[in-house]
């Protein structure tokens, strides 16, 4: 059988990498689009030898692109595949590789270069959010080389700044889709404390102390290789995709449910709050973008763990957020009514 050829790009977008493609590439959604994304990444193997992925969560995604309408330059889809199992779920957004999407589309025509910025709207497929974005241009081109340092990353680049327009809900339809700021959420083991929030992506907030976790100086690699901790960590992801009627047990959630919610424990810190995330079933070596927009729209919503926790990590409008490879401050505006992000 004669291969079949598809051009991808292979993109670097804050601490994750993806295959960028053309949406015109891709065969109609379901299993067809589903199998050809596996394939590209040679998902189900923990090595992903046969693809292009790179046998990491934050390494094991996929961006489809193409023209925009209504206002909008682009619009985007993004896919989280499995590396060990065949799962393709279209079910959310990646913040990191959202960063990447200005410079695809430049490069790839489908945005008129303006130098020495170049601002687009972009929107969310997934989701349904819009994201306005700046993204320095040179020679007609998005620039490369630049001085801006994302932490988890080797070296520096040239910044790209995104704004997320009206986050809350894209996935769940509300900021905090339970109706309340923190749930009792069952779990095989007892019961745990979360604040179930939907802002850029659904997120389940923890207090790292409900584990009996202590985040400032924890090493993902480490608690990586505790496999009663991180099957615990997947009850509680699962029980609370149970509490949003996104899977009918724990169990199942792994498959029907991978990423929403996504979970992430936090602690209190001097001037800021630490985080640790969970991504497909290990904890996350950084911090997804998502999840740093996520608990920054957190702090701001009265009544929920990371509002408690975070207090001293805002400041003038920014929350400061530390993860096992550095920090990250996120800009973070209320909107009309009072109490959404």
């Amino acid at each position: 059988m004669r291969a079949r050829s598809l051009p991808v790009v292979l993109m670097r977008g804050g601490t994750s990498k993806g295959v960028f493609v053309h949406l015109r590439d891709l065969p109609p959604p379901g299993p067809q689009r589903d199998a050809v994304v596996l394939d590209l990444m040679g998902s189900p193997d923990p090595m992903q030898i046969d693809g292009l992925g790179g046998t990491y969560s934050s390494t094991s995604k996929l961006v489809a692109v193409e023209p925009g309408n209504d206002g909008d330059d682009v619009r985007y889809w993004f896919a989280q595949v499995g590396v060990d199992t065949p799962v393709v779920d279209w079910s959310g957004n990646c913040g990191n590789l959202t960063t990447a999407v200005p410079a695809f589309a430049l490069d790839e025509g489908l945005v008129a270069p303006a130098e020495p910025v170049t601002r687009l709207r972009m929107r969310n497929g997934n989701t349904g959010v819009a994201v306005e974005a700046e993204v320095a241009v040179h020679e007609g081109r998005a620039s490369v080389e630049g001085e801006h340092v994302v932490a988890g990353v080797p070296r520096p680049g040239a910044p790209v700044v995104t704004r997320y327009l009206e986050p809350g809900g894209g996935v769940l339809g509300a900021e905090l889709p339970s109706g309340r700021g923190r749930d009792l959420v069952a779990t095989p083991f007892g019961t745990v404390e979360a604040s179930l929030v939907d802002v850029t992506h659904p997120y389940a907030i923890v207090a790292a102390s409900a584990l009996g976790l202590v985040l400032e100086g924890a090493e993902p690699a480490r608690l990586n290789q505790d496999a009663e901790l991180v099957a615990r960590l997947e009850q509680v992801r699962g029980s609370c995709a149970v509490l949003l009627d996104r899977a009918a047990s724990w169990e199942e959630a792994a498959s029907s449910s991978p990423v929403v919610p996504r979970l992430v424990l936090v602690e209190a810190g001097e001037g800021e709050l630490g985080a640790l995330a969970v991504s497909m079933g290990a904890v996350h070596r950084a911090l997804p973008m998502t999840g740093a927009l996520c608990l920054a729209g957190a702090v701001v919503l009265e009544g929920t763990v990371a509002a408690e926790l975070g207090r001293d990590a805002l400041a003038a409008g920014t929350v400061r957020i530390r993860h096992p490879r550095g920090t990250v401050e996120v800009l973070v505006e209320r909107a009309a009514p009072v109490g959404t992000v």
